[in-house]
């Protein structure tokens, strides 16, 4: 009997010190880092129990870069990502000494709200639950926090809108001041991601989740207090304003070809994008990344190259005049499905172009 009743105190004991100090949940927002895979930022939500004495973030976006093949699986669509458990204080660390600064908003949740939230946190936890497919625009650590929030908190009140831009319109924001890396994105992604989007979709960026929960209501009231820095004395952001752009490299590839008139970079030329051509399709033929379906670069990053680069070296000079004949055709639709916005491109992608047309029509005269 004795047992019995001390095993009851304790357990109101417990349920009176959660009355009291509740756990508290965040959303996590971190800002862009330098590095590819913090372009575009990050998000994770953040539980603090000061029952339990634990203070953990919730991460949608882990990865091992040291997982077999995984450039293979990542261009291929099959890797996956997981939920990750860390402490707050070292991720506090971490991101202060990558330079990056870190918002929170409190979320207005009742208990039982919060309960059910931790729940679902923890069963997504388990072994069995922790991986998902990673997807670029679809699911990723800002879209996986997006869905729990919106689904498992009850009440929410949220209305999206119309943006009247695209995917690769907000990509292009991001990744503007790392040329190459823009250069990258606009090579691979295809038409899937140049239709226009609303703000629910939108918040596959971690920066519009935020600005997103900032609109989104809990029974009349706001869902979340107002984002607050998190860190203090931050280094200054030493931008560097001079970059080597694909821009200019293609356009000073050129006028050295147009100039040098070098047989043997004309050639490594076209072979080069042969081979690009190549990598191109292949990914857009068995990736399972629905953002490079429909990639129209490939009119112009044209396998077809290769046989051109290969007919260079014979007499097949009828043949070689055709195939250049079809590959200038295929450039100018290229400008066609550009300027009608089929597909969104990289401004580096012209003196490319330009010199492709160069290369075909002077093979032309030359047959």
């Amino acid at each position: 009997m004795k047992t019995k009743v001390i095993t009851l105190l304790s357990l109101l004991f417990v349920a009176f010190a959660y009355a009291l100090q509740p756990p508290k949940v965040s959303l996590l927002t971190f800002a862009t880092g330098n590095e590819s895979h913090s372009v575009f930022g990050h998000t994770a939500i953040r539980v603090q129990d000061p029952y339990q004495e634990t203070d953990l973030v919730y991460n949608f976006g882990v990865f091992d870069f040291d997982t077999p093949y995984f450039l293979a699986k990542f261009c291929t669509g099959t890797m996956d990502y997981k939920l990750g458990i860390q402490d707050y204080q070292s991720t506090l660390s971490y991101y202060f000494s990558a330079n990056r600064q870190i918002y929170e908003q409190t979320l207005q949740l009742s208990k039982e709200q919060t309960t059910k939230l931790i729940n679902k946190l923890e069963y997504l936890y388990r072994p069995e639950n922790r991986y998902y497919r990673y997807r670029f625009l679809g699911r990723n650590c800002s879209t996986e926090v997006r869905d729990l929030l919106f689904e498992e908190i009850e009440g929410t009140n949220y209305t999206s809108q119309e943006t009247n831009r695209t995917f690769r319109n907000y990509l292009d924001d991001y990744t503007r001041p790392t040329p190459w890396f823009k250069f990258g994105i606009n090579l691979a992604l295809g038409s899937n991601i140049d239709k226009k989007i609303d703000t629910y979709q939108l918040m596959f960026l971690p920066d519009y989740l935020s600005s997103e929960i900032d609109k989104t209501t809990l029974h009349n009231k706001p869902l979340a207090l107002k984002a607050s820095k998190t860190l203090s004395q931050l280094k200054p952001l030493n931008e560097n304003k001079w970059h080597l752009t694909p821009f200019m490299v293609f356009a000073f590839l050129f006028i050295v070809m147009v100039f040098g008139k070098s047989t043997f970079l004309i050639r490594s030329y076209v072979f080069a994008v042969g081979i690009m051509g190549i990598v191109i399709l292949v990914i857009s033929l068995f990736s399972e990344h629905p953002e490079v379906l429909n990639n129209y670069n490939l009119l112009w990053l044209n396998p077809l190259y290769l046989l051109s680069f290969a007919f260079s070296f014979t007499s097949l000079k009828k043949a070689h005049k055709t195939l250049s004949t079809i590959l200038v055709l295929c450039l100018l639709a290229t400008l066609g499905v550009w300027f009608s916005n089929i597909q969104g491109y990289d401004i580096a992608f012209f003196p490319i172009l330009i010199t492709l047309l160069w290369i075909n029509l002077k093979q032309s005269q030359n047959a």
